[in-house]
């Protein structure tokens, strides 16, 4: 993959994960049923809300960082991969993993694309960043 085809790669999935995470903490996680908190350490959404509307907002500024500053950028990017892929693993310990509680529902496949997209996130912001990573001189380079 060319650097340029990553940094596209990127903007765009850091761009889709900024809007839906900041809609989903805005419009979605406040309307979920309180009941599903039962065995997690929340009372209510707020912190997740909180928590899923902050990984937007990073993937947002790593987005930004991409077109920008690429080396800025990537650093930014690998932590809101790594950012988004915990929020779903903690989402899946406190309210389950939905696709095997409730097959029927529609959103059962949203907890796993979103950790995978976390995951390839961080895994295309280390590509970048090794692309764009000062490379030290070798002994033999230094005149």
């Amino acid at each position: 993959m060319t650097e340029r085809t990553v940094r596209w790669t990127l903007a765009l999935l850091l761009t889709f994960i900024a809007v839906t995470a900041v809609a989903g903490a805005l419009w979605v996680v406040p309307t979920l049923p309180l009941d599903w908190l039962r065995s997690g350490p929340f009372t209510d959404f707020t912190i997740p809300a909180v928590a899923l509307g902050l990984v937007g907002l990073l993937s947002a500024l790593a987005a930004l960082g991409v077109a920008a500053t690429p080396t800025f950028g990537a650093i930014a990017a690998i932590a809101a991969g790594v950012a988004m892929a915990l929020f779903e693993i903690v989402e899946v310990w406190v309210v389950g993993f939905a696709a095997l509680g409730s097959p029927d529902t529609p959103q059962g496949w949203l907890q796993p694309l979103y950790f995978v997209l976390g995951l390839v996130v961080a895994v295309l912001g280390v590509a970048l960043y090794m692309r764009r990573a000062p490379r030290p001189l070798s002994a033999g380079s230094a005149a």
